[in-house]
């Protein structure tokens, strides 16, 4: 929702950096407009750069209308929803792959079904940079991630919250094995300035929302351990008996 300028950066070439063309079906890319105010849906479905890979179904784009603000975990459980595969990744709008990483992916899955792959909360060092941006990258089983009852989107997660961390943590209380990526040529990102993270998301005090990112970037651990472990006794399955991602879905 309003990452357009960035999606246009990163989505030419994570296709190129994963789409092996001997066997085009290894992989998808979902994109959901979450009734974002820019010019996405025009862009997306007429960029000459996006043209063989939407032919082929690879890139699969489609919008959510109606949705006045962004709220991260319906987002994502909407877009997880539309995957047809049998192993799910999450990548922000912001953040390049690098080269071949739904190989990485599929090396490590076919040995730990189980695995939730994702990045290290506790490394500083992809709190800034190049990397700041990188904690939602998370990769699971499509049967792990509805285990889970996948993202919470409960009122705690209103606006920028750590619905990432949350549904890490809850798969390693569910016993599935966290493999945290430290090759960081899969994690850069765009960069950008705080303020950008939390334009469209649901908030009622933009500083309180700011000050929140900077508390959970790594650089103090005793907010971050004490997210961590209140997290830790939160129910270990979200959104039980409401359905996930609910809402009209449409294919331009």
């Amino acid at each position: 929702m309003g990452r357009t300028h960035h999606l246009k950066e990163t989505l030419p070439r994570n296709l190129a950096d994963n789409v092996d063309w001997s066997r085009p079906d290894d992989v998808e890319f979902i994109v959901l407009d979450y009734s974002s105010p820019d010019d996405l849906a025009e862009w997306i479905t007429t960029a000459p750069e996006l043209k063989r890979y939407r032919d082929a179904g690879i890139l699969r784009f489609a919008r959510a209308s109606g949705q006045t603000t962004f709220r991260h975990s319906h987002a994502k459980n909407m877009s997880h929803a539309l995957a047809s595969g049998d192993y799910l990744c999450n990548i922000d709008a912001d953040n390049y792959t690098g080269v071949d990483f739904a190989g990485y992916l599929r090396n490590i899955f076919r040995r730990r079904p189980n695995a939730v792959v994702a990045t290290n909360r506790f490394d500083s060092r992809l709190n800034m940079g190049l990397y700041k941006g990188c904690m939602g990258r998370i990769a699971l089983s499509r049967t792990n991630f509805h285990l889970l009852g996948g993202y919470d989107e409960s009122d705690r997660f209103r606006g920028w919250s750590g619905e990432d961390t949350d549904l890490v943590l809850r798969a390693a209380r569910a016993f599935m094995r966290p493999v945290w990526i430290r090759d960081r040529q899969y994690l850069r990102v765009v960069t950008h300035d705080d303020s950008e993270r939390i334009r469209n998301t649901d908030f009622s005090d933009a500083e309180a929302e700011l000050a929140k990112i900077s508390s959970l970037d790594g650089s103090n651990m005793r907010p971050l351990v004490q997210y961590v472990l209140n997290r830790a006794v939160a129910p270990r399955v979200a959104n039980r008996g409401a359905p996930i991602g609910a809402g009209t879905i449409t294919f331009p």
